[in-house]
Formats: structure tokens, C-alpha cells, sequence
């Protein structure tokens, strides 16, 4: 059962890892110099994967939790 623990911890980190990938990434676009129209739909990519990652974080957690459970 602590294989199932593991799989959660490596998801989470995944997701995590999406996270802060997405902050990087606003932050950049955020301080470039581009027309409000390309802004607006690279910001709407950027929220699809924002909550993705949290998603995926989330998910990992509750995988985690559930093979503490089981151990």
C-alpha cells in the first residue's frame, strides 16, 4: 500500500510543478509587450492550465491520503 502513497506524492509533485511553471509563465507575459488581443487569449490558455495543475495537485493528495489510509 505504500506504493499507492508514492504515486499520490509523485502527482502532486507533478502538479505542483505545473503551478509553478504557470506562475513563471504569467509573469512573463504578464511583462511583455504585446497586442491586448494575444494577451487576452494567451491568459485564457494560462487559466485551462492553471486549473489543471491544481486539479492534478489535488488529485495527487487524495491518492496520497488514500494510501495512508490503506497502510
Amino acid at each position: 500500500m505504500s506504493a499507492i502513497f508514492y504515486l499520490g506524492v509523485v502527482v502532486t509533485l507533478i502538479g505542483l510543478a505545473g503551478i509553478l511553471w504557470f506562475i513563471r509563465r504569467a509573469r512573463r507575459l504578464k511583462g511583455a509587450d504585446l497586442d491586448p488581443d494575444a494577451t487576452q487569449a494567451e491568459f485564457r490558455t494560462l487559466v485551462v492550465l492553471n486549473m489543471a495543475s491544481v486539479g492534478l495537485a489535488f488529485l495527487g493528495l487524495a491518492i496520497a491520503v488514500v494510501g495512508l489510509i490503506l497502510a
